[in-house]
Order: structure tokens, then sequence, then C-alpha cells
């Protein structure tokens, strides 16, 4: 006798990659825990990690649907993990230094329901350093502001399975910018994207991209020439980004730690 199975739909998924997270990922676990419900998803794809990072994982079996650790090529090798995995028709990428603001996942999930032309969703971040609030993260009127790497900020950002499945995942020759070349490419396809003004995500200062400036200025700007940006403004965004970055590292030293490859 045949049986017939009914599969639960998943609105959406969130899907957190990290590589010997121990300080972190509790509290990024307990931030979905808070809000997850059974229309929604928890991926975590882990890098191998070789502190008790996979423990901690481990011990919130009941929130974590799929768990993959295994060495990988890298961030945007992970985040494809990730999403091929995933279930969702709607996909968040949270950082495992990040957290969900309280409501984020109903706020989602409604504006996505209230807006079903809406491919892309994005929102603001807040930046701390330690316990301390450094500033809202908002996107800033013009792509070629300097301080800002583009129009969004890609742990508050949520993105239509169908955008993955018709345009494909990170590119893995992008090693930090990785997110700022999707967008790009998004944007210039005519992905449609909204906008939501409020915060969604707290993100902690310090991460690869911090720890790694040069390099994430110089992946900025191969991205936005190959996908067709004023030449022009990309080379001086690139100029002023690079002085920045010296800036940064005379006022306070880099601390010099392994980018995740």
């Amino acid at each position: 006798m045949m049986m017939s199975y009914v599969q639960k739909k998943i609105a959406l998924t969130i899907v957190t990659v990290c590589l010997n997270s121990e300080k972190t990922i509790a509290r990024t676990i307990e931030s979905v825990k808070q809000q997850k419900s059974h229309d929604v998803e928890y991926i975590i794809i882990d890098g191998d990690s070789h502190d008790g990072t996979r423990d901690i994982i481990r011990s919130y079996g009941d929130v974590i649907d799929v768990f993959v650790s295994e060495p990988d090529k890298g961030i945007s090798d992970a985040f494809n993990k990730g999403i091929a995995k995933s279930a969702g028709d709607v996909i968040g990428l949270l950082n495992a230094d990040d957290q969900l603001l309280p409501g984020t996942i109903e706020k989602v999930l409604r504006c996505f329901h209230d807006s079903p032309e809406t491919e892309i969703l994005h929102s603001d971040v807040l930046l701390y350093e330690g316990a301390q609030l450094v500033k809202q993260l908002r996107p800033p009127r013009f792509w070629w502001f300097p301080w800002r790497l583009v129009l969004f900020n890609h742990p508050a950002t949520f993105v239509r399975r169908s955008v993955y499945d018709r345009w494909g995942g990170y590119r893995t020759d992008y090693a930090i910018a990785m997110d700022v070349e999707r967008f790009a490419f998004w944007k210039k396809k005519g992905c449609r994207i909204s906008y939501l003004p409020e915060p969604l995500v707290r993100m902690v200062s310090g991460g690869v991209s911090g720890r790694s400036g040069y390099l994430g200025v110089s992946e900025k700007r191969k991205a936005l020439l190959d996908h067709g940006y004023n030449r022009l403004m990309v080379e001086l965004q690139y100029v002023t980004g690079l002085l920045i970055q010296w800036y940064l590292s005379v006022q306070t030293p880099a601390i010099r730690l392994p980018v995740r490859l």
C-alpha cells in the first residue's frame, strides 16, 4: 500500500554559515529560536570548526532543521550550500556573529505576503561595538557613497528562492564582497527590490570584512566594474575606500586574523 505524505510548507529559511564561532553562535541561534515557527526553517553550514562550535550547535537540535559540518571553499561556497539545502520560499543569510531583532521574521513574512511582486527585501542593521550601539546602518541615497559598500545590508536582506533559481548563487571567486557582487547583479537584471526602513538585525563590528578591508574594497571595485557601473565614479570610490582603510589602520591597528577562504 502506498503512503502519501504532506510536506509542510516552508515560508522562510534562515541560513547561518560559521567557522570557529563558539563565542557568538549561541546568541545567533537564540535570536532565531525566540521567533521560529512551524513554517520557518533554520539551516547551519559549518566549515569544519575545530573549537566548540559544533557542540554548541548540536545542543540546539530542536531548533536547527539542517546542520552540515564539513570543509568548504569559503564563505560563498558555504552560502551556496545552505541555499541549495533550503526549502523556504524566501531565504535570509544571518552571520554567525549577528542576531535577528525581535519580530524580524514576522515583519519579513508580512512584507512578502503584502507585496507578492517583491523579489528582494532589504532593511537596516544596528551596528554594535561590544555592548555599545554605534549607529543604525541605512542604505545611502547613492551607490557610490564611499563609506558604504552597496545599497544593501546583506544580514538584513531576504531573497525569494526564485531569484537564486533564476540567477544562481554567490560567486566563489569573491572572498569578501560576494554580497556586493550579487546585489549589483540583481539590480542590473532588474529584480524587484523593496526597502523596509527599520532595523531587522543586530550586527557586531569586526567580522571578516572588517578585518580584511583592503580586500573588500578591491573586490567591490571589481564587482561594480563587472556590472557596468560608471568607471570614473567606481575608481573615485575605490581610491576613497583605500584612504579610509589606511586611516582606520592608523587609528586602530588591525588585528591580524586569518580570512576564511
